[in-house]
């Protein structure tokens, strides 16, 4: 019988995104290699595979960071330049290196492991009451000029 999963306080998912049941032993995100569960940093089974997997992240993440903020607050540059298509090409090639050498294992963390420790990232803004009243109003105003109402 598998023991039960051991997950993260705030998360259904385990601390190192395996939703596997975990029975003592663990797969490392870097190497894919089995660690035991009282390694030293979760989700790694050494040292040297936590920061080759963070230091890919750093490059990886600087690059999409920079196109995305680009894409984000300079629209017209970043139509101009295709920037939502070149970061889907940068996004393909990631995978494709990860298929290559990393034997198709992701190199990113679970979006569940994502949001769970950033919450604010879920939230939704709300517009303020004069805002919502002014809105209210306008609408009120456009389907009272509607021939068919």
């Amino acid at each position: 019988m598998n023991a039960p999963l051991r997950l993260n306080a705030r998360t259904p998912v385990a601390q190192d995104g395996d939703t596997a049941p975990l029975r003592g032993e663990r797969t490392c995100l870097e190497c894919g290699q089995p660690y035991g569960a009282a390694a030293r940093h979760p989700g790694f089974c050494s040292t040297a595979c936590r920061q080759a997997w963070n230091n890919r992240r750093l490059q990886c993440g600087a690059e999409v960071y920079d196109l995305w903020m680009a894409f984000r607050f300079q629209r017209p540059l970043a139509r101009a330049l295709k920037l939502l298509s070149a970061l889907n090409r940068l996004a393909s090639l990631y995978r494709e290196e990860d298929r290559r050498e990393r034997a198709g294992r992701p190199s990113w963390r679970a979006p569940e492991v994502v949001l769970a420790s950033r919450p604010y990232l879920r939230a939704v803004r709300l517009p303020t009451r004069r805002r919502a009243l002014r809105m209210g109003s306008r609408i009120d105003r456009a389907r009272a000029d509607e021939p068919w109402a």
